[in-house]
């Protein structure tokens, strides 16, 4: 089987605090490095040759934790970048799940100051057919929701953007 790892970058301030992270930037918390260095240690020896990261700062610090662990390079990727929420970044997620849900459920919906969800799709989709296997991708937790949209296709406005696992892995069939 070809197969790649998806990993969600681990907690950052924000994910402690109940917000959104959108394209605020900001590095991984004390629990969040630890984690990530746990996820390094699990993925030595799996034969990863190539790390893709997102170039916000909670992924890019876990791909380097990775890369040190397996000895594999890191390339950053502006595909990789999470969805542009606009002004909703920072927000208290629960406060604004309504509006969320809005934009989510109308996918060519601009987000004011951001981007519609199908920009993100289809920026993700672009990037997944030049991952080859044995290379780990290292991004935001609406890449892994939005993993199965992207192998199967489906209605959009039900893929999930929000509310996913920090600092998850997945082995993945390509």
């Amino acid at each position: 089987m070809k197969k790649a790892w998806l990993v969600t970058h681990p907690e950052t301030k924000l994910d402690h605090e109940g917000r959104i992270h959108g394209h605020l930037d900001p590095p991984l918390s004390y629990s969040g490095q630890i984690k990530a260095r746990q996820i390094a240690k699990g993925l030595k020896g799996k034969g990863i040759t190539k790390i893709h990261s997102s170039p916000r700062k909670r992924a890019f610090e876990t791909a380097q934790h990775i890369s040190k662990a397996t000895g594999a390079p890191v390339e950053v990727h502006a595909d990789l970048e999470p969805w542009k929420l606009g002004s909703m970044s920072g927000a208290k997620t629960a406060s604004i799940k309504p509006l969320l849900d809005f934009f989510s459920s109308r996918p060519d919906r601009v987000v004011p100051g951001g981007e519609a969800k199908n920009d993100v799709l289809k920026r993700y989709a672009k990037f997944m057919k030049q991952v080859k296997p044995g290379e780990a991708i290292v991004g935001h937790s609406q890449h892994s929701l939005a993993h199965d949209y992207i192998k199967k296709g489906g209605d959009a406005a039900r893929v999930p953007m929000v509310e996913g696992h920090a600092g998850e892995v997945k082995e993945i069939a390509l």
